[in-house]
């Protein structure tokens, strides 16, 4: 009898401190300014912070793109796993930031970061960081070529120059 009472104890203090681990599905009520949303819970998700980066067709080719569709490039001055675009530089080129994840057609392994000086985390393919043109739309490639230094990936990570 001992024995089953002290099982019922730990079950229901495990499940209680379970639900206070658990994540809140609840929608914050109308008006409340996003108030009832902790920093800790939008950290959480697992959405915050987190662009996929996939495979489109860009200018009749497969290339690496953003969650928006807009194309990424690399920058051939940039060293294996460091940009040598700051400053000025990435404002016409925003470096994309965060940890990204793999979507269609694109290999996680590829898929990693790199520290910027500024703090800032940028993401890497093949150890390359990634930038967006900052006036291409989704499907663009205006960027592609330019300068002869900025160019488009493939799936493997290849620069498409031309």
């Amino acid at each position: 009898m001992f024995v089953r009472r002290f099982a019922l104890l730990a079950a229901v203090t495990t499940a209680g401190a379970l639900g206070a681990c658990a994540e809140s599905t609840t929608t914050p009520p109308a008006g409340a300014g996003g108030a009832g949303v902790s920093a800790v819970a939008v950290a959480a998700s697992p959405s915050a912070a987190r662009a996929a980066v996939h495979i489109a067709n860009v200018g009749g080719r497969k290339a690496l793109v953003d969650q928006q569709g807009r194309t990424l490039y690399v920058f051939l001055r940039d060293a294996k796993g460091k940009s040598a675009c700051l400053d000025k530089c990435a404002v016409t080129w925003p470096p994309m930031v965060g940890d990204a994840i793999n979507g269609e057609g694109v290999d996680g392994f590829l898929l990693s970061t790199y520290t910027r000086p500024d703090g800032t985390v940028q993401t890497t393919y093949r150890n390359l960081p990634l930038y967006r043109f900052g006036t291409d739309r989704p499907g663009d490639a205006h960027g592609q070529g330019m300068d002869g230094a900025w160019f488009m990936l493939d799936e493997n990570g290849e620069m498409y120059q031309w």
